[in-house]
């Protein structure tokens, strides 16, 4: 009986080292995306609210089209 506790008490002790690490890797790459997340918001506001360029010679021309 004592055998088969501490076989119980070791299973679970390891168990919590096993979900311990697996929530620190978890955490992990949790901080990466959140950085990943505001650099990209970041990018797109900045994206988002500056002035549209056209290319080097284009000329755009304002044609109305009478349909008689």
């Amino acid at each position: 009986m004592d055998n088969t506790q501490q076989r119980e008490e070791g299973f679970s002790k390891m168990e919590n080292l096993e979900l311990q690490a697996r929530v620190r890797e978890l955490e992990y790459d949790c901080g990466e995306l959140a950085k990943s997340n505001s650099e990209l918001t970041d990018r797109v506001r900045k994206l988002a609210t500056r002035q549209p360029m056209w290319p080097k010679g284009y000329r755009p021309q304002n044609r109305k089209y009478n349909n008689k």
